[in-house]
C-alpha cells in the first residue's frame, strides 16, 4: 500500500501538468562527456549527463545495474517525501526502492528487446541528440529526456522522466523505446 502511495505521489510529481512546449535539444551530447562510475555520489549532476548514462547503457558500454546508480534508492524516496511534505511514518522506503528499480529494469529491458525486434541494435547507435522538455507545476523540478541515435539509416529513440532530488538528478518514471 506504502508502494502506491509513492507511485501515486511520482505519478502526480511527474505527469499532474501538462508539458510546456519548450524542449532544449543539445546536439551531440556525449562531446567532452567522461563517465564518471567510480565514485560513490548518486545521481547525475546534470540532465544531460543523465541522458548521457542512459544511452551508454542503452549501448551496452556500461551495465544496467551501473545505471541503477541514478535511480533513486531508500534514502532519496525519504528525501521526495520529506520534501513533498508527505509523512514517512509507516513507509517501507527498501521495498518502495526495490518496486520502483524492478519497474525501470522492466521499462529498460522492454527498450532494448523493442530495437531488436526492428532488427537493429543500440551497440551500433550514435547519440545524436538529446532533447530535453520541461515539466512545470511541480514541487520537484522534473523534465522528459529523449535521445535520439542513428543506427545506420534507422532512428532510435528512448525517453525517461527525470526528477532532481537535492541537487542531483534521477531517472524516475517511465524509461521507453521511442518517444
Amino acid at each position: 500500500m506504502r508502494y502506491l502511495t509513492f507511485l501515486l505521489l511520482i505519478s502526480i510529481e511527474l505527469t499532474s501538468c501538462q508539458p510546456k512546449a519548450k524542449i532544449s535539444v543539445i546536439e551531440n551530447p556525449m562531446t567532452g562527456f567522461t563517465p564518471m562510475l567510480a565514485d560513490s555520489i548518486r545521481g547525475a549532476a546534470t540532465v544531460q549527463e543523465l541522458g548521457n548514462y542512459l544511452f551508454l547503457s542503452l549501448k551496452g558500454e556500461i551495465t544496467y545495474y551501473q545505471l541503477e546508480k541514478f535511480f533513486p534508492d531508500s534514502a532519496n524516496i525519504a528525501m521526495i517525501y520529506e520534501l513533498t511534505q508527505t509523512g514517512v511514518k509507516d513507509a517501507n522506503l527498501a521495498a518502495i526502492a526495490d518496486t520502483a528499480q524492478s519497474q525501470l529494469l522492466h521499462g529498460w529491458t522492454k527498450t532494448q528487446r523493442e530495437v531488436s525486434m526492428l532488427g537493429e541494435n543500440w551497440t551500433d547507435a550514435t547519440f545524436t541528440k538529446l532533447l530535453i522538455q520541461e515539466l512545470e507545476n511541480q514541487t520537484l523540478p522534473g523534465k522528459k529526456i529523449t535521445i535520439e541515435c542513428k543506427s545506420g539509416k534507422q532512428t532510435l529513440r528512448a525517453s525517461a522522466k527525470c526528477l532532481k532530488i537535492g541537487d542531483r538528478w534521477f531517472i524516475g518514471e517511465e524509461i521507453k523505446f521511442g518517444v
